[in-house]
C-alpha cells in the first residue's frame, strides 16, 4: 500500500520564521523530507517584500506554489474574506483557502501551518459563518490547523530531530522576535525527554 503523505499548507509566518527565526536548522528542507510543503503566489509575493531573492530562491525550491485567482469559488472567497476581516493579510486568507478548497474539501491530508493570532482566532468563526458557507457551497466538518512549534513538535516525534537540534531551535527562537509563550518553550523542551 502506497504512503499517503500529509501536505502543509503555509502561510507567510511559517515560512518567515522557518527562514528568519530559526537559523540553525534548515527547516523547510527537513519538513520537504516528511511533508509536501505548499503555499500561494500571494504569499510568495509577501515573503519575497521581506527576503532578498536568492533566500526567496533558495527556500521557494522546496515548496509548491499554487496560483488560485481565476477560480471563480477561490476568488469570491477571497474578495469575501479580505473585505470582512481587513486586519487579516491577505496571504494568510489565500493560504487558508487552498488548505480548505484543494485539501480539506476534497479529503486531501493536510495541515495548515500559520503563527498568525488572529488568523488562528478567526478560523472557526470564518468556518461557520453562514455567508462564507453560501460561497462555498458546502459544509465545512474538519478544519486542521496548528503554527510553527507544533510542526517542530510533529517533527521530532518522527525522529527528524535530535535533542541537539531541539536544543538550537529553542535558542533560535528565544534569541529572535519570534513570540512563544513559556508554555510553548515548554511543550518544545518536552522533546527533549
Amino acid at each position: 500500500m502506497a504512503r499517503v503523505t500529509t501536505s502543509k499548507i503555509l502561510d507567510n509566518t511559517a515560512i518567515s520564521a522557518f527562514i528568519n527565526e530559526i537559523r540553525s536548522i534548515e527547516m523547510i528542507e527537513v519538513c520537504r523530507n516528511e511533508y509536501i510543503l505548499v503555499t500561494t503566489d500571494c504569499v510568495q509575493r509577501e515573503t519575497s517584500e521581506r527576503f532578498s531573492r536568492e533566500t526567496i530562491d533558495i527556500n521557494y525550491k522546496n515548496i509548491n506554489v499554487f496560483r488560485k485567482t481565476g477560480d471563480k469559488k477561490y476568488d469570491q472567497a477571497l474578495d469575501y474574506l479580505v473585505n470582512r476581516y481587513p486586519y487579516l493579510h491577505e496571504g494568510e486568507l489565500s493560504a487558508f483557502l487552498l488548505a480548505l478548497l484543494d485539501y480539506e474539501l476534497t479529503g486531501n491530508p493536510y495541515f495548515f501551518i500559520t503563527d498568525d493570532r488572529k488568523m488562528r482566532e478567526k478560523i472557526c468563526e470564518i468556518i461557520s459563518s453562514e455567508v462564507f458557507l453560501k460561497i462555498i457551497g458546502e459544509a465545512i466538518h474538519n478544519y486542521h490547523f496548528t503554527g510553527t512549534i507544533g510542526l517542530i513538535k510533529r517533527l521530532c516525534q518522527k525522529g527528524w530531530f535530535s535533542e541537539d537540534d531541539i536544543k538550537l531551535i529553542i535558542s533560535d527562537i528565544k534569541n529572535s522576535t519570534f513570540r512563544i509563550s513559556d508554555k510553548l518553550i515548554g511543550e518544545l523542551s518536552g522533546c527533549l525527554k
